[in-house]
């Protein structure tokens, strides 16, 4: 199936024919699945221990793809040993992973990156600032520089 942007499109010519529309087919959903796999610089795949609607309440369906992962236990520092908790794929494509850290946040849910090892960098500078402004405290003079107690 193709998706053609509307913009690009000059003329439309009835042609002779039909076809069946498959059985289930979405046409919206086809389309935003088909942004979510648009070729990016970066290719993020992680691990969320969650439902996929849980993930799908924050990460939609044109930024991310979401899929569930068959249960069992699992072994990572996101979870205790042997719990068994959903857990989903989530695969998305960014230009840059600058903005990654900030959705993965905004989860709310335990995650385990997979790849690309850059953005556990990314990951711990965003901790590193939230850190720091977190313990900071601000002077009672307006525009003064915050500081660390």
């Amino acid at each position: 199936m193709r998706t053609f942007r509307l913009d690009r499109i000059e003329t439309a010519s009835v042609l002779p024919g039909s076809f069946d529309v498959p059985e289930g087919f979405d046409p919206a959903a086809r389309v935003l699945s088909g942004l979510a796999g648009v070729p990016y610089p970066h290719e993020v795949s992680l691990r969320v221990r969650g439902t996929v609607e849980q993930v799908r309440h924050r990460l939609p369906p044109g930024l991310a793809t979401v899929r569930e992962l068959p249960a069992g236990p699992v072994r990572d520092t996101a979870s205790r040993e042997g719990e068994g908790s959903a857990w989903v794929r989530v695969e998305l494509r960014a230009e840059r992973l600058e903005w990654v850290p900030s959705v993965l946040a905004w989860l709310d849910l335990p995650f385990v990156i997979e790849h690309p090892e850059a953005l556990r960098d990314h990951v711990r500078a965003l901790a590193g600032r939230l850190a720091t402004c977190a313990e900071a405290v601000a002077d009672a003079t307006e525009g003064a520089e915050p500081r660390a107690e």
